[in-house]
């Protein structure tokens, strides 16, 4: 990273601020580096504005919030680091969550056209459930005491999602507890708008039961994909939370199931007794349905469904981080360590340090001194004597090292004494008495201590330097014929370059993960957590297949356009048998044609359990009916022969061996 970016980067306090991630009225949140000689971490730090930070009550306000959120470690819940003011700010260090809150997720699908997977929706209030209980449920472990906490925040704003599958509830700045200094005010409204709930509007006192109203808030606007409670002005809104009429998630989204329709109406119950006893109990039964309906979910599952929605953006923002992570914090460090000893901060962190370490040899760079020995200004004819000096330096020390500068050019050779000699090096000549008192020496003795001193430190310094020159110049110089060869190459390649490949992309409605599977063209496809394939046939087949069910079976086409919606439409059962083989007998391919599409299949045949053959039956006695399926059989090396094989099916659930009925065709 070069220094101009470097030298942008702001300090605040014991943090390196990287960069800011929301700026709002009252406070900022940035994402910064906390400097540690031993270690760093990434870290999100919310700084109050300075007018709010001289504020009495706010920082009374302030202070409730870090002694909830410090007393707060679970892993659904951001944890809280540090605190303190900076700068006459209030700030606090937070864990830093590499994501986006539940908000952005919810924008993002909507502009796709799509709504919330209803597996992946259980998953995550299942997830928000387990956080808030922890906080209901939170004592104090050296009083026993019980905070008695709400959040009264809850909402899609306040609940972020993790790139990696982590789920964090955030943002515990307006919760009630018992340990709250101050009371709400009356007349004044804690939390969004939108996710009140109806004993808030009643004067009610608060309790987990509001909380778990806003989570069935969340429930019902991610299966549904539309807010709940809104309307033209505040007023209309308000009025419509006390009504408190919702309609059943599945009247709008036919893909929620009866089951968790019962479980989001019942958290949003006008009457909070009618509510689950409390979010533990809501959890268990997110759970039971969870895993009732979806057996084969897993954790890693939101993981793909995050980094598949905002990969474009997870690519730049690591790219972004990388180059957060080359900067030197060096110098930062020791530009802490003098704030800590009472010394004037400097203005540009990176002009900081100006000591180097070469060969354990220490250099301070104060003074200059010139070829007496004496001390020299840092300004005029002072220093063009110091570059002088420094040209002779090398010169004289590149006669006595045979070779060690050679092959380097006038530039390099410049640029060397340019860095190793801007500031020439303040030597003090120290006697140590017999009481270990420090004296310093001075006449003509000690002008020639000096000299020998320097000259000492300035070859040694060189000679460094020098060497890590010319290491480098044989590199670069490597690197330069390597450029030089792909070069001489690089027209020949460009000229037949091929164009890129026309990226089209199918999104398919009603498409089960779980239990089916989608060819295109005979070939099984990836299909992304939002139902979406990239391809690069413009025309052919789509085939779903769904295990238990006839094949859903589409032929497509492209044309002019990039991009085709699929609605996958239920079929009726099939019961199936299948061809395998039980060794490589043959190599080569078939072909068939099943549901009215020709497939072809590489032998030996690798498909588990088997090529799916339907089988038929009588429609008044429900038997077999006997069905003879014609392969194709190309041998590998045969291309212009083609051998007629036929495969009969009587029994359901049969495997038929390919190799046998080869050996009873011969």
């Amino acid at each position: 990273m070069s220094s101009e970016k470097i030298d942008k980067k702001e300090r605040f306090g014991r943090y390196l601020i990287l960069d800011h991630l929301v700026d709002g009225g009252m406070a900022k949140i940035c994402r910064a580096r906390f400097l540690g000689e031993q270690a760093d971490k990434v870290v999100a730090i919310k700084m109050v504005q300075s007018q709010y930070s001289k504020d009495e009550s706010f920082k009374t306000m302030f202070m409730d919030e870090i002694k909830v959120a410090f007393g707060l470690q679970h892993p659904n819940i951001i944890q809280t680091f540090d605190y303190g003011i900076q700068n006459d700010q209030l700030f606090v260090a937070m864990e830093y969550i590499d994501g986006k809150n539940l908000k952005e997720y919810l924008d993002k699908i909507k502009e796709k056209g799509f709504v919330f997977p209803v597996d992946v929706t259980t998953y995550i209030l299942t997830q928000v459930c387990n956080g808030l209980h922890y906080a209901h449920t939170l004592t104090d472990r050296l009083s026993g005491k019980e905070y008695k906490l709400v959040h009264r925040d809850i909402s899609p704003h306040n609940i972020m999602l993790d790139f990696d599958g982590a789920v964090k509830i955030i943002d515990f700045g307006i919760a009630k507890s018992k340990s709250n200094s101050e009371a709400t005010q009356a007349g004044t409204i804690k939390g969004k708008l939108a996710y009140l709930a109806p004993e808030y509007l009643e004067g009610l006192e608060l309790d987990h039961r509001y909380d778990q109203f806003a989570v069935g808030i969340t429930l019902w606007e991610m299966l549904c994909g539309r807010r709940l409670f809104t309307a033209n002005n505040d007023l209309a809104t308000l009025k419509k939370i006390q009504e408190c009429k919702v309609p059943v998630p599945s009247t709008i989204n036919p893909n929620v199931p009866k089951d968790l329709d019962t479980i989001v109406m019942r958290a949003l119950s006008k009457d909070r007794n009618k509510r689950f006893r409390d979010l533990d109990e809501m959890s268990k039964h997110l759970n039971k349905f969870l895993y009732t309906n979806f057996p084969d979910f897993n954790s890693s599952d939101l993981r793909y469904f995050t980094q598949d929605l905002f990969s474009d953006y997870i690519k730049k923002d690591r790219e972004k981080l990388f180059e957060f992570g080359k900067i030197d914090i060096r110098p930062y460090i020791e530009d802490l360590k003098r704030d800590g000893q009472g010394k004037v901060n400097l203005a540009n962190a990176v002009e900081v340090t100006k000591k180097n370490i070469v060969n354990n040899t220490e250099f301070d760079f104060t003074d200059d001194f010139n070829e007496s020995g004496d001390k020299t200004s840092n300004t005029g004819s002072g220093t063009l004597d110091t570059q002088k000096r420094s040209k002779l330096a090398i010169k004289k020390d590149s006669e006595k090292n045979s070779g060690i500068m050679l092959g380097m050019t006038k530039g390099a050779a410049k640029k060397l004494i340019t860095t190793s000699n801007t500031r020439s090096v303040d030597i003090k000549a120290v006697n140590k008495t017999n009481t270990g008192t420090q004296h310093i020496t001075d006449g003509t003795q000690t002008k020639i201590n000096l000299q020998q001193k320097k000259k000492v430190k300035n070859t040694k310094l060189i000679l460094a330097v020098a060497s890590a020159l010319i290491l480098f110049l044989v590199f670069d110089h490597k690197e330069k014929q390597n450029e030089m060869i792909k070069d001489n190459r690089a027209p020949a390649a460009v000229k037949h370059a091929a164009p890129a490949p026309i990226k089209r992309k199918f999104v398919l409605n009603n498409f089960d993960k779980f239990k089916q599977n989608v060819y295109i063209n005979n070939k099984q496809v990836t299909i992304s957590v939002l139902g979406e394939i990239e391809t690069q046939e413009a025309t052919g087949t789509l085939r779903v297949e769904t295990p238990g069910h006839m094949h859903f079976v589409k032929p497509f086409s492209f044309g002019a356009e990039d991009f085709l919606s699929v609605e996958i439409k239920e079929t009726d059962p099939e019961l199936f048998s299948y061809l395998t083989m039980s060794k490589e007998c043959v190599k080569g391919k078939i072909s068939y044609e099943l549901y009215g599409e020709k497939i072809v299949e590489d032998l030996p045949i690798k498909r588990k359990p088997g090529i799916p053959l339907p089988v038929q039956h009588d429609a008044n006695t429900s038997t077999v009916v006997p069905t003879v399926y014609s392969f194709s059989l190309q041998r590998e090396g045969e291309d212009n022969l083609q051998r007629k094989i036929p495969v009969t099916v009587d029994k359901e659930d049969e495997v038929y061996d390919f190799c046998d009925i080869l050996t009873k065709v011969n």
